[in-house]
């Protein structure tokens, strides 16, 4: 497994949010302009583009905030999962970052919940799907 980090969405990453979370999922409101001012994180098995995430400075939380995380299908199970949390954690942390936080989906908020974060406040709707936000110390 590779990981590159991009200052800008590259065409992998929308390629995996696209299958995963308008074709899989049925979002629609997928890219915003958070995607240009994030850093983008995409692992590659074999040159192939399986999964990524995004991270980024939310002044509303004052934390770095990861969203977006994605993996195909096809390469579940395989713990790309949390290799890309462990990512925005290292670069969150160069960046000078103390916490992480994200909202999750509540159907994989047993993941969050294994690999270190705390649920910090109400479940909510996005686009109809049940989200809970979480949070990491660093």
């Amino acid at each position: 497994m590779t990981v590159k980090i991009f200052d800008d969405i590259p065409t992998e990453a929308r390629q995996i949010r696209e299958s995963v979370f308008i074709k899989e999922q049925g979002f629609q409101n997928e890219y915003d302009s958070t995607d240009h001012i994030a850093k983008h994180i995409v692992i590659y098995d074999d040159n192939e583009a399986v999964g990524t995430c995004r991270i980024f400075w939310c002044d509303e939380e004052d934390s770095y905030h990861v969203g977006r995380i994605a993996v195909l299908k096809t390469h579940r199970k395989k713990g790309l999962g949390a290799m890309l949390m462990q990512e925005a954690e290292r670069l969150t942390r160069e960046m000078g970052g103390k916490t992480l936080k994200l909202g999750g989906q509540l159907r994989a908020a047993g993941f969050y919940d294994k690999i270190g974060y705390e649920r910090c406040g109400e479940e909510y709707l996005d686009e109809g799907y049940p989200h809970i936000p979480f949070m990491k110390k660093l």
